[in-house]
């Protein structure tokens, strides 16, 4: 969203006591004063990204000095100590697009969290605690205040004051932090706003935001010093007022109209008196910013201590269609290209250079789609064949008419297409082996440098095809790919497929022809909805007959980028993106969008694959082009990958990964499996209430058939569990539940307050 200048009503708010709440929605701040009114719960219960339940509707009086907390919340103001306190975090916003704007980052963890709606007219509190001793929310996150705007043009919260004293309570007695969003910077969190503005900045002025105190959240691994943009993004540079219950974390630079022409301060951590919270001084943006979905990492990883249900990992994965096919360029026009083994021979090295680049623990790899029939192609058109090429021509046919996009083909029909012979593959290997791409391939070194899965025999179009040739596509490649040794390989996914042009995705009877294959998931295309999971974009779509014409199939997330697959060059996919796809400026800029939208993702968590084809390959006869500390010849995938992956370790020290395709369909299903369990920790604390000493486990039924990943801050021992870990990043246990709770106490104990 873009978060419009805000109408300042003045600060003069530095004497009010901190149950006089300031609200600020982006726009507007003012003072939080007595309100009386009907009360209605919007509540949504979350595990990661599945929804399991909804709050009732309830109706209770309202004012600033009656609170609908539970009567159970302890009133004393240190902790009571020997607690537990559950994991969940309790979301708290004025709608369900603010709300999102604050869990995104907990569904790419696996978090577990709960969504409490506050309407204008104001809401019950879910209650806080069951017991002195049991704690139900392990956070809290406020998003922009709740405010709202009332009939005579203040801004006043839908929650009371009483109700942000039962919260500040229960904060103290269980040691639980607290988050706020979209804050104005003021007294009541230790600092003031700078300018008379009311914040930054016009449209299109840059106002840098980086990390400056990484120290309360080591386990997110975060830069420090490392910019990321503003733009569009409403905010307040802020100077701190009060050092000693404020501290900064996060600052803003000098912007570049001149306005604020130094540093200030963008977020701070507040410890009032044993109560804490962070907060940021700046709109949240989280659905469209990749710098909202950077700076999210800080606050989950402080308010939970590195110590959650949950896990980090980014996978990135970038697949090559149309491997030993030629591909005709959008420009220059008539001009073709195939890629050659030198193209896969500088790829192979430079994939070497980069692990040793990327943070450690990393391992990147391409993987690559392959079209056996590319490769009988060009081992039949040359001479004296007959010898060993039997017959001595490739599969060629006129294809079916082109439907609509989301064609659903009635089960049963469409015309063959198919010549009649041969109905089986009798190419020998050493007429496949004529073509070099192919013999390159067949050499263990070579093909283990990469990644393979099947994008069919001749890239038959799907949407319109029958049972017969589409289980002749997917048979003859795999015994070509058997033939070469491909499936010999390291990384070779028998189980997946790449669909020619991503189509037969509601063709049920190309989908049969898949499984009776072997093939268990192909990639889908996320620009297009229908092939996308409606519950939650952290999720593969399985299909059904009603929308595919057949039960099962897992459909895997994968973006197209804007390197487009007939284009071999910066300039061609440079043109094609401002003559086709409505782009504005060079490759630069094209760039630095793929940038933007990519980390904005890898920061999300979100695993989804990557689209890019062979013509992207081309390398071996290229000039020579730079991209960050690289300078070398780069072919597009190369400068995609270096521009993300530079921009990734600029940010963060996370490992980059790279799984096969069958092995990215696992870890889709069993995340879907899980977020079924429902699982959730519980924290528990010393007698004195002074450090967390260990976890319990739990999920649905304590059960699940799959392993639940739990982040430790350090080493922990106890219950049934395999540890992962990987480089700098924190320990992973990946804890077996089969009927009962699993218990790990830590090494070293967190304390409460630091």
């Amino acid at each position: 969203m873009l978060f419009n200048r805000p109408i300042h009503l003045a600060m003069l708010l530095s004497g009010l006591a901190e149950g006089q709440r300031t609200t600020t929605t982006g726009r507007t701040t003012s003072v939080r004063t007595t309100s009386t009114s009907t009360t209605l719960t919007a509540s949504n219960t979350r595990y990661g990204c599945g929804t399991s339940s909804t709050g009732s509707v309830t109706t209770s009086s309202r004012s600033s000095t009656t609170s609908s907390a539970p009567s159970s919340t302890p009133s004393q103001d240190v902790t009571v100590g020997g607690q537990s306190v559950r994991n969940t975090i309790l979301v708290l916003a004025r709608n369900a697009i603010d709300a999102e704007l604050a869990y995104s980052g907990f569904q790419g963890y696996g978090i577990p969290y709960e969504v409490l709606l506050v309407p204008q007219s104001g809401v019950s509190l879910p209650p806080l605690n069951s017991s002195a001793t049991e704690g139900n929310y392990g956070g809290f996150i406020i998003v922009s205040e709740l405010s709202y705007q009332n009939s005579a043009g203040n801004w006043m919260s839908g929650l009371t004051d009483a109700q942000f004293t039962a919260i500040y309570s229960y904060q103290k007695t269980f040691g639980v932090r607290m988050t706020r969003l979209d804050v104005y910077p003021w007294s009541a969190f230790g600092a003031v706003s700078l300018g008379t503005s009311g914040g930054c900045c016009d449209y299109n002025v840059e106002q840098q935001i980086s990390f400056t105190n990484s120290s309360g959240f080591p386990t997110a691994n975060l830069k420090t010093d490392a910019g990321m943009s503003t733009k569009a993004i409403w905010h307040y540079p802020a100077q701190i007022t009060d050092p000693k219950t404020t501290w900064e974390i996060a600052s803003f630079g000098p912007s570049s109209d001149a306005k604020f022409s130094s540093k200030s301060t963008a977020a701070v951590i507040n410890d009032f008196d044993g109560r804490q919270q962070m907060v940021f001084f700046t709109g949240w943006a989280s659905e469209w910013s990749a710098t909202s979905t950077y700076l999210q990492h800080a606050y989950i990883h402080w308010m939970t201590r590195g110590l959650f249900v949950g896990a980090r990992k980014i996978y990135l994965s970038g697949q090559i269609d149309d491997v030993h096919l030629r591909t005709q360029t959008y420009s220059p026009l008539n001009n073709y290209y195939r890629s050659v083994p030198q193209d896969y021979k500088l790829h192979a090295e430079w994939q070497d250079d980069l692990n040793s680049r990327l943070p450690a623990g990393s391992n990147f790899f391409l993987e690559l789609g392959h079209n056996g029939n590319g490769d009988i192609i060009a081992a039949t058109n040359g001479t004296n064949n007959g010898a060993v090429c039997k017959p001595n021509t490739a599969i060629y046919y006129i294809p079916n008419d082109s439907t609509a996009l989301e064609y659903q083909k009635p089960l049963g029909t469409g015309k063959s297409v198919w010549p009649k012979t041969p109905t089986n593959y009798t190419w020998t290997v050493a007429c496949a082996s004529k073509d070099a791409l192919a013999e390159w391939f067949m050499d263990p070194i070579n093909r283990d440098h990469f990644a393979h899965v099947s994008h069919t025999f001749t890239h038959l179009h799907q949407n319109n095809a029958t049972y017969d040739d589409i289980y002749k596509e997917i048979l003859f490649n795999k015994v070509w790919m058997e033939q070469l040794g491909i499936s010999q390989a390291k990384s070779y996914s028998p189980g997946g497929l790449i669909p020619p042009a991503i189509t037969g995705l509601h063709n049920g009877d190309a989908i049969r022809a898949w499984a009776d294959n072997g093939i268990r998931s192909a990639v889908g295309d996320n620009s297009r909805p229908v092939l996308r999971n409606t519950q939650s974009d952290m999720l593969p779509l399985i299909s059904t007959t009603a929308n595919n014409g057949f039960d099962g199939m897992v459909i895997l997330p994968r973006w197209p980028t804007k390197i487009y697959y007939d284009c071999d060059t910066p300039d061609c996919t440079t043109k094609e993106w401002t003559d086709l796809f409505g782009g504005t400026g060079s490759f630069t800029d094209l760039m630095e969008s793929e940038k933007s939208i990519t980390t904005r993702y890898l920061m999300g968590l979100h695993h989804d694959l990557y689209m890019f084809h062979q013509a992207n390959m081309r390398v071996h006869d290229l000039p020579v082009a730079t991209v960050g500390s690289q300078t070398r010849q780069m072919s597009l995938v190369q400068i995609w990958v270096e521009t993300v992956t530079q921009e990734m370790a600029r940010l963060t020290s996370w490992p980059i990964v790279t799984l096969k395709h069958d092995d990215i369909a696992q870890r889709f299903l069993q995340r879907m499996a899980r977020e079924q369990c429902e699982p959730n920790l519980v924290y528990r604390y010393n007698q004195d209430g002074s450090r967390i000493t260990g976890v319990t486990v739990s999920a649905k039924g304590n059960s699940c058939s799959v392993p639940i990943p739990v982040t430790f801050p350090g080493a922990a021992s106890g219950g049934s569990a395999t540890d992962d870990k990987l480089g700098s990043e924190p320990l992973i246990k990946w804890v077996t539940l089969s009927g009962s709770t699993q218990s790990y106490t830590l090494a070293t104990p967190v304390p409460v307050r630091t």
